[in-house]
């Protein structure tokens, strides 16, 4: 590994636990359905009607659809898509429900204007046109980045990057497409590395959002596991919340007759995607195709600092509970009214910092249908204490520099001072975000619980060196001693992100190494949920 890519992977790590994201949770608002052929009209396309099979031919381009009469399954280029409803023949016209299709339809035109926007927004700041970058700004984004702010995180990008001068801008090129965000990549050629720049668009063809990756990417990502059995589940793209902060997230549900229980996944720290990706590690996606597998569904979701970055990032009343508990708490209501999942049995697992919040989520949620709580890694000291632990840590190995680990000294003592105000931070605090720090820095996950009542099952990696068993799974077990609803297990060969390894604890290059949640963490946690 080059001393960059160590320097960028120990800057990123250190804060693993200490990096800074709504309405009422549901889906795409209801819509009725609509004439298929005027759907067709509207884009262009051509149809073609066969009335011995009963179905529709929509072809546009290289997009090639087939709606079938009393099915609510249609085929896109040989895939099989599930509709919200059945297509139905009503007064001798094929009723659709349109947004799929629309969506397919005109899946190649979102895609020429979103990269025209991009390419506009790019072109604008490489000449100093700050005013005309922010000109197709959505008013959300609007309202936290406006061209000042803007020409001030691009001037300092350089220097936080630690890789040299800015040389050359490359081609965008679309990344990605969710129920919110249709995403550009464009690559940003550094002197000693490029970095992807992503703008996200919204529906209405705005920039909604934008993020530069400072981590180094793994040259290989962890395959999906083996114990996973696809023909066993299926996958549904799901909108978490409403409005400024929707959030895309996957609904995995097991086939057959329900209704089942169901777990939600709350991430660490950081802004990570709805696998929490990890440099080659994806362990959100192997327990929810694990727990898919064995008749549990899985609700996962991009976590706020990832799909809205500059939303979050640029706003100053950011808090703990805006980028974890709220969100957290629109899936739930979101569970609660999705067919054929048991209301009963709805459980959070919070990893990490998900961990250190789910006694919180618990206790702003208690007038939800949560039945319990699972805790992966999660801190049962205070957010400073578990900082100075990993920072020490990082330094003993030579991931962290000495002169570092005194300025993050320095900053952990300004959070403990029981005066710390976020409002008023003293001008020696260097962390952005002071309202977060002061949202987050007195939380105590396992005195919290301690007065508690739904069952929880606690995991731990006992190589885990960010949250380090020695103290925080002893301390639990301690605090909760006097509670029978709690379940316990501390695995040998584990580290934070729970995929295996050798030596008695594990390093950060560890991430590196493409792995999967093993089997029997997945075992443990579906029986515990099916005992219930």
């Amino acid at each position: 590994m080059n001393s960059l890519k160590k320097k960028v992977l120990a800057a990123s790590l250190t804060a693993a636990l200490s990096i800074p994201s709504l309405a009422s949770a549901s889906g795409p608002p209801q819509e009725s359905l609509a004439p298929l052929r005027t759907i067709v009209q509207e884009t262009g396309a051509a149809i073609a009607w066969n009335p011995k099979t009963h179905t529709a031919t929509v072809t546009l381009g290289d997009v090639t659809i087939v709606v079938t009469q009393n099915s609510d399954q249609i085929t896109v280029n040989g895939e099989a898509l599930s509709l919200p409803r059945k297509a139905e023949m009503i007064g001798g016209k094929l009723m659709v429900h349109p947004s799929l299709l629309l969506e397919k339809l005109t899946a190649k035109k979102v895609e020429k204007e979103s990269l025209k926007t991009a390419d506009a927004f790019i072109e604008a700041i490489e000449k100093g046109q700050f005013d005309k970058a922010v000109r197709n700004f959505s008013p959300a984004l609007l309202k936290v980045v406006d061209e000042k702010r803007m020409e001030g995180y691009w001037t300092a990008l350089p220097q936080q990057m630690q890789a040299g001068a800015l040389k050359h801008i490359g081609d965008a090129k679309l990344k990605s497409k969710n129920a919110v965000h249709t995403s550009v990549e464009i690559p940003l050629v550094f002197e000693k590395a490029t970095v992807p720049l992503t703008v996200s668009l919204n529906r209405q063809g705005q920039i909604d959002d934008f993020s530069v990756l400072f981590l180094p990417p793994a040259q290989k990502i962890a395959e999906e596991p083996t114990y996973s059995k696809p023909d066993t589940f299926t996958e549904k793209e799901v909108i978490i919340g409403e409005g400024t902060f929707a959030l895309p997230g996957t609904l995995t549900m097991p086939k057959g007759e329900g209704p089942f229980p169901a777990v939600i996944l709350v991430q660490g720290s950081g802004p990570l995607d709805q696998d929490e990706t990890a440099f080659a590690l994806k362990p959100f996606r192997d327990l929810a195709h694990g727990l898919a597998s064995q008749n549990i569904a899985v609700l996962r979701y991009n976590k706020r600092t990832f799909e809205h970055a500059a939303k979050t990032m640029f706003d100053p009343a950011h808090t703990v509970d805006k980028e974890t508990t709220e969100d957290a708490l629109h899936a739930v209501d979101l569970l609660a009214k999705t067919a054929n999942i048991d209301t009963n049995q709805i459980y959070v697992l919070g990893h990490s910092q998900g961990g250190l919040m789910l006694p919180q989520i618990l206790s702003k949620g208690a007038d939800k249908p949560i039945a319990g709580g699972i805790l992966l890694a999660g801190p049962a000291r205070t957010l400073p204490d578990i900082m100075l632990d990993q920072f020490e840590y990082l330094a003993s190995i030579g991931q962290l520099p000495k002169d570092h680990l005194e300025l993050m000294k320095k900053q952990i003592e300004l959070l403990k001072d029981p005066n710390f105000s976020g409002k008023n931070p003293p001008k020696e605090f260097t962390f952005r975000q002071p309202m977060f720090w002061d949202s987050i820095r007195n939380i105590k996950a396992a005195d919290m619980a301690k007065e508690q009542t739904k069952p929880l099952l606690i995991l731990q990696g006992e190589r885990d060196y960010q949250v380090p068993a020695k103290t925080e799974f002893t301390l639990w077990k301690e605090t909760l001693a006097h509670r029978d609803n709690v379940a316990y297990k501390l695995y040998p060969k584990l580290n934070h992100f729970f995929t295996e390894g050798e030596g008695q604890i594990s390093n950060p290059e560890e991430y590196f190494n493409p792995a999967n949640v093993p089997s029997y963490v997945i075992d443990d946690i579906a029986a515990w949920i099916h005992a219930r």
